[in-house]
């Protein structure tokens, strides 16, 4: 399919096309200056570093897996001498004097940071009219918001304001976005990419990339981690995904409101996976709504423990939202999330021994399509944007999401494909077969046009 801007390329085309890293890098800034004060998907924009990082890329000998190409970070990832606000007030003017691990892996593989990505404030609220930044809008239809705390890096990967971000996953911030903008988002198994240098609640978060394809997210993958880990049970590509056992939902586990469209998404998304061979059959138990409740509880309670000292001094600096999802840790007990982390164990032993059986889980990405429908109150207080996605969080296992189709109304839909932990590599081979059989990550949103380039 024809691309009508470099900056829509993939890191693998781009990489192919030989183009230098200043060409790339302008063509980057281009389209952030032209689109972003409509999709707000950056706090910070480095232009003058990021031009000057690429003109001496060009001048040196190539090196590195992601050698030139542009990327962007979460803004609660710390950056050396490049403001990290994480959307609040109360860091508008901090810049820190290192990186964050992950950030100086992803420099020491060439990359060029553009800039730091918008967010939920602290990565742990809904987007307000008090946040230092507006909310991010989904590129393909700017009249709605991005879903999710890394929306602005979902954003910015599908608008072509970036080739690939780094953002974090406590509940499904990666997945998420990447499932609301039609890009590929991975949440590595837990711990495997280092958490130094970035704001989260430890017991769940993990970094996670998003990017265009598959092939991009595993080449930012291996660079955030510094070096590629050994998987375990590496299956054999000799017959496609004929040696794959997939673990899919049956009907009755899917919620009574999951949007029909999605439904009919993720049924399609069995049968293509059938198609390429994989063997298919009902797992239940993975939809647990004491799974999310407990993903809850310790969120609340690490976030407020984080955060404690800091809202009493200047609960000003907070924006409204982020003062109310902050101090609901104030009201849980130590027995709480005592109880909260034992289930965990018991929710993890139970997935894994899903995975004696099958190879690969199946679910929907999101239930919903837009992000005002899954912050609605009723909806949000109930926890039911992330039902499929932050049992996972709990367990620690790998989870993408990757394209699945869009709706009637043009909206881009995922779906999410779960591995054994530790078997990331694995876990995206088998959605690359999935992607390459389907055309859903070909197509770019317009904005100027309203319409797909």
């Amino acid at each position: 399919m024809k691309v009508h801007s470099a900056a829509l390329l993939t890191m693998t085309e781009a990489a192919e096309a030989d183009m230098p890293a200043d060409e790339l890098t302008r063509e980057v800034l281009k389209r952030i200056d032209r689109l972003d004060p409509v999709l707000h998907a950056y706090v910070t924009v480095d232009a003058e570093v990021a031009t000057r990082r690429a003109r001496d890329l060009d001048n040196s000998q190539r090196s590195g897996m992601l050698w030139g190409i542009p990327v962007g970070f979460k803004d609660n990832i710390a950056t050396a001498g490049l403001r990290t606000t994480a959307n609040s007030r109360i860091l508008a003017d901090w810049v820190p004097s290192a990186d964050a691990t992950v950030v100086a892996n992803l420099r020491a593989a060439g990359a060029v940071v553009v800039g730091k990505q918008n967010l939920n404030e602290f990565g742990w609220s809904l987007p307000a009219a008090d946040d230092l930044t507006p909310a991010p809008r989904n590129p393909w239809d700017t009249s709605s918001a991005a879903i999710g705390s890394s929306s602005g890096s979902g954003t910015a990967v599908a608008a072509g304001l970036c080739f690939g971000a780094l953002g974090t996953d406590s509940g499904g911030s990666v997945r998420l976005p990447a499932a609301n903008c039609g890009v590929v988002g991975l949440k590595p198994s837990h711990g495997l990419l280092p958490l130094e240098g970035v704001f989260g609640v430890p017991t769940l978060s993990d970094v996670g990339p998003i990017a265009r394809s598959v092939a991009d997210v595993r080449l930012v993958l291996t660079a955030a981690a510094g070096a590629a880990p050994q998987n375990r049970s590496p299956l054999s590509a000799r017959d496609g995904l004929g040696s794959v056992r997939l673990g899919v939902l049956p009907d009755t586990d899917l919620p009574h409101d999951v949007n029909p469209e999605i439904s009919a998404a993720y049924g399609e998304a069995i049968r293509q996976l059938e198609r390429l061979g994989a063997r298919v059959s009902d797992v239940r138990g993975i939809r647990s709504e004491t799974a999310t409740a407990a993903v809850r509880v310790i969120l609340n309670a690490e976030a407020y423990a984080g955060h404690s000292s800091s809202l009493r001094r200047h609960p000003e600096l907070y924006g409204a939202s982020a003062r109310i999802h902050l101090t609901q840790g104030a009201f849980l007990s130590a027995a709480d999330y005592i109880h909260a982390l034992r289930y965990m164990s018991r929710y993890t032993a139970m997935i894994d021994s899903i995975f004696e059986s099958v190879d690969c889980l199946l679910t929907p990405t999101a239930p919903y399509l837009t992000a005002e429908e899954a912050r609605r109150p009723d909806t949000h207080r109930r926890g039911g944007g992330d039902v499929f996605t932050s049992p996972f969080n709990l367990s620690g296992n790998p989870a993408v999401s990757v394209p699945a189709g869009f709706s009637a109304s043009g909206l881009p839909i995922g779906v999410q494909m779960v591995a054994r932990t530790a078997n990331d590599y694995q876990l995206l081979w088998i959605a690359e077969q999935f992607e390459q059989a389907t055309p859903w990550h070909e197509r770019h949103p317009n904005i100027a046009l309203g319409g797909v380039e």
